[in-house]
């Protein structure tokens, strides 16, 4: 089955139940959020963490979506865990129920949810819902960006687009440490923020959120965002942290880079949904700034 297959009144209501998914998630956040919640285990490292609301918000998730699609496959964070997953040309739903987690255990309101579906391994549609906040960042492929703020029904939502910043000295850029903290690790994040910091960023931010980073990036609040990790590792977002934000910026003009491998200002592939990086900018130009940056430092 191929993108072009599936008709737009049924992108409509995978888009329908999205919605009504991540606001299921939105109760049980909230709901949480007046209590310090506790750390029920960790995954990759003891800095990669899992609450009962994580998995809560889940279960609500995939079977609101299951209601509606019993034939699709998933692809949860809380159900794959540390292990590799597939993804294969059918219908497919990947799901983050809370990307953030740690800033959601400290409180600090800078946590989301993540939908996204895809069909022949390509977005078709994707969500980031920030609970607390109360925005919700959606796109359809082919039908741009938009952005609703508030839950009221009758508010309007808006298109959103990605800034037109060109140059490293007029951006605010996203980098992310990940969960990685060996000497080696630590020495290349540190040198590479050192290195942007150097050629005079207007400022870097670390908001431990891959799904907000993009999200901001597609609506103008930063100019770029990209976090490093690989397989061998086990370290770096997956696909359900990026795949919806991928879209997002695609739809609101913005581009994507795979930087898991020798990176090369002419090489222009796209973010690589079984990879464990990503890469997002407003403009070509402020990506070939930063990705000449980027490959030096390797």
């Amino acid at each position: 089955m191929t993108s072009e297959e599936i008709e737009e009144p049924s992108l409509k209501q995978v888009l329908k139940v999205a919605h009504g998914a991540s606001q299921l998630a939105r109760s049980q956040i909230r709901d949480a959020w007046s209590s310090r919640s506790e750390v029920k285990h960790t995954k990759s490292s003891s800095t990669d963490l899992v609450t009962e609301t994580d998995q809560k918000c889940e279960e609500l998730v995939i079977q609101h979506i299951l209601s509606h699609f019993p034939e699709h496959e998933i692809i949860g964070e809380e159900s794959c865990g540390s292990d590799k997953y597939t993804l294969t040309d059918s219908p497919t739903w990947t799901i983050d129920p809370i990307d953030g987690t740690t800033n959601f255990v400290h409180q600090l309101a800078l946590s989301c949810v993540i939908i996204s579906f895809l069909v022949g391994k390509e977005v078709l549609v994707g969500v980031v819902y920030d609970p607390l906040a109360d925005d919700l960042f959606w796109a359809v492929k082919g039908k741009g960006a938009l952005l609703k703020q508030g839950c009221d029904e009758e508010k309007e939502s808006v298109s959103i687009h990605v800034s037109n910043t060109e140059t490293i000295s007029q951006a605010i850029i996203s980098m992310d440490p990940g969960y990685g903290w060996s000497s080696k690790e630590v020495e290349s994040y540190c040198g590479l923020q050192s290195a942007i910091l150097r050629e005079g960023v207007r400022n870097i931010r670390v908001f431990g959120c891959a799904g907000l980073n993009m999200a901001y990036v597609a609506c103008g609040r930063l100019d770029a965002g990209f976090e490093i990790g690989s397989w061998e590792s086990n370290l770096g977002p997956k696909i359900w942290d990026f795949s919806a934000g991928k879209l997002l910026v695609q739809e609101a003009g913005g581009l994507t880079r795979d930087i898991s491998e020798s990176l090369s200002t002419t090489d222009e592939r796209p973010l690589d949904l079984m990879g464990r990086s990503f890469f997002v900018a407003a403009t070509s130009g402020l990506a070939n700034s930063l990705l000449g940056i980027i490959a030096l430092d390797r």
